[in-house]
């Protein structure tokens, strides 16, 4: 008897300034022009220190850090979090359900080494209604998402210099096809 791959978790990874987010943002235009629901979190990073979010399903868009301070700098080193931010964008998570497309960037060493953040995340994605989802996740951290991110199923994503220009259409394709089996009644299992 097979588990169901229902629902499925995609992970992007990749090293800084791979084009992560990037190849996400453009896979999610073909997704979108698809039919399909999205929501969830899209982060950019606006300048050294500095990142703005974009809720997906609203496309409210704010700044997630504020101006970076060594002395108070949060575990991540790099990024001053904006606590209210933080917590909006905790909030718009919550929000994001159901949706047939989930997508967050990132989960990182905030949520999954400080158990800050975004953490939330994993009971939202163990308990909520959505069919695909989309995580990106550093590379050092691909093990440790894979065994707290609820699926049976993933597939990763390393996005290079080298193959970057064609992932996104790699993300989409994958995306559309399973969201269109499910759709239908398809249920992919492994034994």
């Amino acid at each position: 008897m097979g588990v169901s791959s229902y629902p499925k978790i995609m992970l992007i990874t990749g090293e800084r300034q791979a084009g992560k987010t990037t190849a996400l943002k453009q896979a999610l235009t073909a997704i979108r022009q698809a039919g399909l629901s999205v929501s969830g979190l899209l982060t950019q990073r606006t300048g050294p220190h500095d990142l703005e979010v974009r809720e997906l399903h609203t496309e409210s868009a704010y700044k997630l850090t504020d101006p970076f301070d060594a002395s108070s700098a949060t575990p991540l080193c790099h990024f001053k979090m904006n606590a209210r931010a933080m917590a909006r964008s905790a909030r718009a998570l919550a929000g994001s359900f159901p949706t047939q497309v989930f997508v967050l960037d990132e989960m990182g060493p905030l949520e999954f080494e400080h158990r800050q953040g975004w953490v939330d995340a994993l009971a939202l994605l163990a308990r909520e209604s959505y069919t695909f989802a989309v995580v990106v996740v550093r590379p050092s951290l691909v093990g440790q998402a894979v065994v707290e991110l609820p699926a049976p199923m993933y597939s990763v994503v390393h996005v290079t210099s080298h193959n970057r220009e064609g992932v996104p259409a790699l993300i989409a394709d994958e995306v559309i096809s399973a969201c269109a089996r499910a759709a239908g009644g398809e249920r992919e299992t492994v034994s």
